[in-house]
This record gives structure tokens, C-alpha cells and sequence, in this order.
């Protein structure tokens, strides 16, 4: 029989600190049972033992403690996040049915290790899993360790059995006692021979085989004069340290290791620990299901309706519905709604088309409360049908996201197992097999209704949420609204001038053909230029460039390399030039000709509203908040983004230096307040202050100074990135920010305060009570505390700018239609807004969409907005 023992608290401990911060939607963090449970299933393929034991330590004293008061004493607590994960894996191994043990009095190395002697003496295989090089004394007789390391963030799993153990150490796994006998070990606080390292040590085993063999020999002149000193006076520590250093195989423990049992898993405890834990995949892979589980959801009765009367009779009565649930699909081919206990499902296929778009159009009207889950793409595929998506009173994916913005995703099978513990039966309403009468209708409506009864749980939950959570203003204000603002934009999208675009793909091609030979002469030979180890390969090796360290997959060739070896060497900067090119060529001409609709010749992206931290839009397909405008040929696209015929213009508005002013603002330092209502240039205002000089005699470089520090300081920008960026030595950045700090009292302040506030409450929030937990600021990691610090200072800023923006989109929408205009918003790109208008409503529209801009929140440091007119997006600039 082969028994794999794993060391609990190791692995849990490696897992905690190797795997990014997770947590549920309750706040309970996950992720060192995430990858614990990611662990133990790897190693259960990798080595298929027949039975598996988990043990762990336990909080009395163990017998070495009572010895000897000074063991593990230098260790630091278990934290808060990793103690509170400790229970809940146990409790998963008890519902997989896996033998857990603990014992008092003793460690999990010595549990490990007597379970690794009774297997070897009854003849079972025994494999042992730990992070702890410690038990490397287990080794032999039938045991292997397998050790589990993790390293920028790549866990490996490196067998040991005596052969591999010699090679690396020398002598025979017993005797890794002895080593740490004389060297110590300073993380379990195991003294050792003082003055006597690693190297030494090991040689001294080498020479004499044990500890015993090196006291025995100290008139050895293999034993330098220094290190027998050391020996002779530190002999006591020495056998001390081997005591404690040894595993103790033969703890009492009342386990029959001969008759382990086989592992009976409880399906329906464990699926209901796996989905409050929110792990699908590993759901999946044990292959549990809800139905092996007692039901979260209240039972609905399904009814079909099939007759048009009957349908017309539904929505009428559903008018005094307080809330209905209700389920589409983007096709629009069949509705489902939830009111009460009973779900009324209709497909398509059972009426008229033109009796289906009244039902639409009635349902739709305003009159009937409705809640869906991720309402956009239902929104604008209404639009595109020509009905008006009115009575959308709530949207469980947005309340989802503004609740905990931090998640990978917020569809719906997800976010019902994060808050109703209960995982949904597919669903695929765009799929004609599942809505056709010759399909499985039954099925699909039946999987509609838990659908709908998972929506009104999220509601329930989520709407008395963001209450609680003071965001009422947020939802229901700025985000639900924006929802059929960004739906309208996605069905207009923005007219495009094809050939224009082909024409300057073909510009790229020429200077991407005539790159590629001069990278070729400078390289003395043809290569590969995108292949990395090829490129590492002539830069390093042919052309004896200076490189970093070459590491396992070949040499470094990122951007940030390249452009630090740029003036070596004349075909650096081609090659950066050329992959410039390439990624134009590739990601934004051949990438939007393949978006350009068929039907009216634009392009319709999707913008996404649930996937930033900070609040901020994004969009895909294509992805317009990318458009590259930092170099000409990159600015160039913006030309292709035009006005659809004469008669109309694009009109342009970005907001000025928006997120110093709110940063002004949150901090209230009176000099920034006092330069934006002066209508200064801030940057060279905060040059003038940091010099020490008349504004008039501020020069373009002390300004591109101050401006790398106003845009980099609430990202907590370093003296190293400083330097880098403005060109001086790391000492005259540092120097530099303390007198920017020192210049603006109140941004240093502010920043201080966020940091202490975000590390008591656990969070931060945007002025409008958009909230981000930092989990990060109680991380022991460095790195991960410094993100989590930057993150505290950044985010009421940039999420309090994106939710200004949002409100400016609601604001400008409305007045639009209020005042009767036909000119329409098109897209959002970070701080700007861009209509497509008629020329006789040109200068209403620059003069509407500058105030609403400007009005859409008021401020200390006013909001500034400028507005410009052009044929394309490029003109309007």
C-alpha cells in the first residue's frame, strides 16, 4: 500500500503566501485553502496513493517547548487571514473523508514521522509532502519526501529518496540532524554551535560522518584551530540542538496505520463547504452537484405560455408586481419571469413575430419592476429592435460589482454560488436547440426558473447591501443609469473609414519591410526578430551587448530592457520601432477592419462596466481605450474614426488634469486648490514652488519634473522610478519628493491618513462611497503590502474621477434628449466624451457638453472641460 502523509500546516502556510488574496463575498479569505486543495490534488495524480493523512500541529506546547522555553520563540504569530483559513480546510478534509491528525504535546513532523516508520515496518510505501527541508531526515526505508517550494509565485514539487538526497547533501538522510546540530537553524531557533555556518558544518561532516564523529576527532588537523574553539565551548548547544532537530518516531498515536480507511467523501458537506467557498473548478473536478445538496433556492412552480392573450394577461397583472425576475437571453428568443413562486416562461417560437415584439414592447414599458442579471446586453439588443428598454429597476451583476469590485467575474452561475451556495444548471438561451420546440423547451424553462429564483436571492441580499454599505447614491444614481447609456452607445457605435484604414496599414507594411532589412545588416544575418531566444541570441551573444542575468528560458528581451541598452547599439531601437509597428499593424488595423459591421459599416464596441477595481470602463471588441496616443503613427488611428458623411461633426471633451484636481480636492492643500482656481498650469506652478523661482522662469524641464511627480505621487512613485523617469540620481529624487511633499502639506497628509485609514477599516472609498478592500495592507509580504499601500492612495482618486466621468455620461445623455437634440454620444475613453452631432447643432452641443462635464460634480479645484469639432477624432484633438 502506498500512504501519502502531508505535513497540514506547511503546505496551508506555503499556500497562504504563494497565492494571491482571495475571499468569498462574505470576506472570509480563501486563498490558502484554494491552493492547499490546488496542492493535495496535484500530488494525489502525480503519485495516486491509496490512502492519504493530513496532519498539523496543534496551539498546547509540545515536548521541546517544555524543555526548552526558547524553541520557535523568534517565530511570529500565525495571521489573522491564514489562522481564520486553518478550520475551514480542516473541515474540507473531513468531508472528503481523508484521515486528519493532531496530537497534543507533539509536532506534525513527529506524527509524520512515526506514521513513515509504522508503513516502512509493515512494508507500505510511504510518501511524505511538506514545505519543511526538516523532514529530509525521514528519507529511506521505504519513505520519500516530496518537497514543495514556491518561487515567484511557480510552485515545484522536487522528490527526494536516498540516492537524491546524497547527491545534494553528501551523506545519508539521518544525518541532516547532525547537520543542523552544528549549524542551527535560525527559524526554528535551534542555536546550534555558535560561530559555526552552513559551509563548515557540512564539511565537517563530510570528514566525519556525524556529530558523534566530530567530537570524537577535535584533535583532527582537518579541524581549523578557530572552528575547534567554537566546537569545544559550544558541545552542550550542539547536543541540545540535536535534540530538538530530531524527529520523534515513535509518538503515541492511536492510529492503526495497517488498517488506514478508505476515504468516504461526504458529497453534500463538501459541495456545500466548495460553494461557500466559491471554488467551482474544484466543484467540477470531484464532480459534485447541486443535486447532491439540500436546495438554496425556493421551489418555483414553471408554467409554459403559449397563446398571446394569455401572455398580455401575465403582464398586465405583473404591473402590481413589487419586483419581477426576470431572464433573457441576448437573442431576445424567450423570456422568463419570477413573480411569487411561480416562473412563466414564453419562447419565441410559440407566436407571431409580431405578437413577440408587442409582448417585448409591453414588457419593456416602465410598467412592470424588473431585476435582471447583466440587463446590458439585453438592453441593447432591444435597442437594436427598436424597443425602448424602460422599467430596468435593478441589475444583480452591477450590484455584485460595486459591492466587491475585486472579483474575476460576475455571471450569474458565479455570483449564485458566491450568495445563494447553490450552483446553477447550465443555460444557454442564444443556443436555437435549447428555445426550439424540437428542442429541449422543458429543460430550458425549468433551468430558466432557478435561474430567476437565484436573481431575486442576489437581489434580496445585494439591494439590502448597498444600503447598509452607504451606496445607494452610487447604484442607483451613477451605475444603473449608465447602464442604457453605454447600451445606447454600443448599438450606435462610430462610423470608420475603411480604406483610409487599409491604406495606413500599408504605410506600416513599407516601414515594417524596410526595418526588418536594416535590423538584418546591423545583425549580420536573418533571424526571427519576434522570436525572443533568437533576438537574446544576437543581441547578447553575437553583438555582446550588455544583458541581464540569462535565465532557464534564454535572455530577457521585454521593452524595459531594450530601452535600457537603446543608445548601445544602433539596432536596438529599431527593434523597438518594428514591434511598435507590428503591434499598430496587427492589434488596431487588421484588428478593427475585422470589427467593421457588415450591416451599417461601423464599429460597435462593448463597454465593460463590472470589471475595474477602481470603477473605471474599459471596452473589448475592439478595445478602444487602448488606441495608442503617445506617438504620432499611434495617434494617426484617431484619423480613422470619422464623422459618417458632411453633415456631421465629432465633438471632443476631455476633462483637464482631472484626477490632480480631485486629489486637490480629497486633500484639501490650499496651494493646489489655490493654482487651479487661478487657472494655472499646475505643473509649472508646482515647478515655481519646488524650485523656489518666479513662475515666468520656470523652464521646460523643471516642469516635466514636477509633472513625472503630480501624476506619479498618489501612485506612491519611488525615488528609483523617479529617477528613472526625469533623469537624475536616486538620492536627487528622494531629495526631490520630500520638497514636493514638503510644497503640498495637504497631499502629504492626505496620504499618510489613507494609508492608516485603509489599514484600520480594511478598505478604502471614492468620494461617491464607491468601495475597494485591501486585504493586502495585514500581508507580512513586503511587496504585497507596498501594492496594497499605493493602491489606498491611488484609488479615492482615480475611482472617484471614473464615477464623475459616469455621472458626466448620464448627464450629457439626458440633456441631449431633454432638449430635443439628435446629436448622440459615441464613446468614452478614459477622461474624454466624444458625440457624433449635426453641424447646425455643432455649437450647442460643444457648449451643452462642456457645462455637464463641468457641472457633473463641484469641487474645491473647479472641473475644467474643453471642447473641439473636427471631421475625425484626430481633428478633434
Amino acid at each position: 500500500m502506498k500512504i501519502m502523509v502531508i505535513d497540514g500546516n506547511s503546505i496551508l502556510n506555503r499556500a497562504f503566501y504563494g497565492v494571491r488574496q482571495l475571499s468569498n463575498h462574505e470576506g472570509l479569505p480563501t486563498n490558502a485553502v484554494y491552493g492547499f486543495l490546488a496542492t493535495l490534488f496535484k500530488l494525489q495524480d502525480d503519485e495516486k496513493p491509496d490512502r492519504t493523512v493530513v496532519c498539523f500541529d496543534v496551539r498546547e506546547k509540545t515536548f521541546r517547548h517544555l524543555k526548552f522555553d526558547s524553541y520557535k520563540a523568534t517565530r511570529k504569530g500565525m495571521p489573522d487571514e491564514l489562522a481564520a483559513q486553518l478550520p475551514v480546510v480542516k473541515d474540507v478534509l473531513d468531508a472528503m473523508g481523508l484521515v486528519r491528525c493532531e496530537l497534543a504535546g507533539y509536532e506534525a513532523d513527529d506524527l509524520i514521522g512515526t506514521i513513515s516508520r509504522r508503513a516502512n515496518e509493515h512494508g507500505d510505501q510511504c510518501v511524505v509532502v511538506t514545505g519543511d527541508r526538516d523532514s529530509l531526515q525521514l528519507v529511506g526505508g521505504g519513505t520519500t519526501v516530496r518537497l514543495v517550494t514556491t518561487k515567484m509565485g511557480q510552485t515545484t514539487y522536487e522528490s527526494y529518496d536516498t540516492e537524491k538526497f546524497r547527491e545534494k547533501y553528501g551523506f545519508d538522510p539521518i544525518y541532516l540532524v547532525d547537520l543542523k546540530a552544528l549549524m542551527g537553524d535560525s527559524s526554528d531557533n535551534i542555536p546550534g554551535v555558535p560561530g559555526i555556518g552552513e559551509k563548515t558544518a557540512m564539511q565537517l561532516l563530510h570528514d566525519f560522518g556525524s556529530l558523534d564523529g566530530v567530537y570524537q576527532h577535535l584533535d583532527d588537523p582537518r579541524i581549523k584551530k578557530g572552528a575547534r574553539t567554537k566546537l569545544e565551548a559550544g558541545e552542550q548547544s550542539a547536543r541540545d540542538s540535536y535534540w530538538l532537530a530530531t524527529i520523534d518516531r515513535n509518538a503515541p498515536l492511536e492510529l492503526d496505520v495497517e488498517n488506514l480507511p478508505e476515504a468516504k467523501m461526504d458529497a453534500q458537506a463538501l459541495y456545500d463547504m466548495l460553494t461557500r467557498l466559491e471554488f467551482k473548478n474544484y466543484i467540477k473536478r470531484l464532480n459534485l452537484s447541486g443535486e447532491q445538496a439540500a436546495p438554496r433556492l425556493p421551489e418555483t412552480q414553471v408554467q409554459r405560455v403559449t397563446q398571446a392573450a394569455e401572455a398580455f394577461a401575465l403582464l398586465d397583472a405583473l404591473t402590481a408586481s413589487d419586483r419581477v425576475f426576470a431572464v433573457l437571453s441576448e437573442t431576445l428568443r424567450a423570456v422568463c419571469l419570477l413573480d411569487g413562486e411561480t416562473a412563466s416562461v414564453l419562447f419565441a417560437d410559440d407566436f407571431a413575430e409580431n405578437e413577440w415584439d408587442d409582448l417585448l414592447r409591453r414588457l419593456f414599458d416602465g410598467s412592470i419592476e424588473l431585476v435582471l442579471h447583466d440587463a446590458k446586453p439585453v438592453a441593447a439588443a432591444l435597442l437594436a429592435r427598436g424597443i425602448s428598454p424602460d422599467g430596468i429597476r435593478f441589475d444583480t451583476c452591477i450590484a455584485a460589482y460595486v459591492i466587491d469590485p475585486t472579483q474575476s467575474g460576475y455571471d450569474l452561475p458565479r455570483v449564485a454560488l458566491a450568495y445563494c451556495n447553490t450552483e446553477l444548471p447550465a443555460l444557454d438561451l442564444d443556443d436555437p436547440a435549447a428555445v426550439s420546440p424540437l428542442g429541449g423547451q422543458d429543460a430550458t424553462a425549468a433551468a430558466c426558473a432557478q435561474h430567476a429564483a437565484a436573481i431575486r436571492a442576489i437581489y434580496t441580499e445585494t439591494a439590502e447591501q448597498i444600503e447598509q454599505l452607504g451606496m445607494r447614491k452610487l447604484y442607483y444614481e451613477i451605475e444603473l443609469p449608465l447602464l442604457r447609456v453605454l447600451a445606447e452607445m454600443e448599438v450606435l457605435g462610430c462610423a470608420v473609414e475603411p480604406e483610409a484604414l487599409r491604406a495606413f496599414g500599408d504605410k506600416l507594411d513599407a516601414r515594417i519591410r524596410e526595418l526588418t532589412q536594416q535590423i538584418y545588416h546591423d545583425a549580420d544575418g536573418e533571424f526571427n526578430i519576434n522570436s525572443p531566444k533568437q533576438l537574446g541570441e544576437v543581441l547578447f551573444e553575437k553583438l555582446h551587448l550588455s544583458a541581464p542575468k540569462k535565465t532557464k528560458t534564454g535572455y530577457s528581451t521585454s521593452a524595459e530592457v531594450l530601452e535600457r541598452i537603446a543608445e548601445d547599439h544602433p539596432i536596438v531601437p529599431r527593434i523597438l520601432e518594428y514591434r511598435q509597428l507590428s503591434k499598430l499593424k496587427s492589434t488596431y488595423v487588421e484588428g478593427l477592419l475585422k470589427v467593421i459591421s457588415p450591416k451599417d459599416g461601423r464599429i460597435h464596441t462593448h463597454f465593460q462596466q463590472t470589471v475595474t477595481a477602481t470603477g473605471r470602463l474599459s471596452s473589448t471588441d475592439p478595445n478602444l481605450q487602448n488606441i495608442p496616443v503617445r506617438t504620432e503613427l499611434g495617434r494617426e488611428l484617431r484619423r480613422m474614426f470619422v464623422a459618417p458623411d458632411d453633415d456631421h461633426v465629432l465633438i471632443d471633451a476631455d476633462y483637464s488634469q482631472i484626477e490632480l484636481r480631485v486629489l486637490a480636492h480629497i486633500s484639501q492643500d490650499a496651494h493646489m486648490i489655490e493654482a487651479f482656481r487661478s487657472g494655472q498650469d499646475i505643473h509649472a506652478a508646482t515647478a515655481a514652488k519646488v524650485y523656489h523661482v518666479p513662475l515666468e522662469e520656470v523652464t521646460p524641464q523643471m516642469r516635466s519634473s514636477c509633472k513625472a511627480v503630480n501624476f506619479g505621487i498618489v501612485y506612491g512613485i519611488s525615488d528609483f522610478s523617479l529617477a528613472q523617469d526625469i533623469g537624475v540620481t536616486r538620492k536627487e529624487a528622494g531629495e526631490f519628493i520630500r520638497t514636493y511633499l514638503a510644497t503640498y502639506p495637504g497631499v502629504a497628509k492626505y496620504m499618510d491618513d489613507i494609508k492608516e485609514s485603509a489599514k484600520e477599516n480594511g478598505y478604502v472609498t471614492t468620494l461617491f462611497g464607491r468601495r475597494r478592500a485591501l486585504p493586502e495592507l495585514k500581508s507580512r509580504n513586503f511587496n504585497i503590502r507596498s501594492f496594497g499601500e499605493r493602491v489606498a492612495m491611488n484609488t479615492p482618486i482615480q475611482g472617484t474621477a471614473a464615477d464623475i466621468i459616469k455621472i458626466a455620461m448620464v448627464r450629457v445623455r439626458d440633456r441631449l434628449l431633454r432638449e430635443g437634440l439628435e446629436s448622440r454620444l459615441i464613446l468614452q475613453v478614459h477622461d474624454e466624451l466624444i458625440l457624433e452631432a449635426p453641424k447646425n447643432e455643432q455649437e450647442t452641443a460643444m457648449r451643452l457638453l462642456r457645462e455637464e462635464m463641468e457641472a457633473a460634480f463641484p469641487m474645491d479645484a473647479p472641473l475644467v472641460a474643453e471642447a473641439k469639432a473636427g471631421h475625425s477624432w484626430y481633428d478633434t484633438k
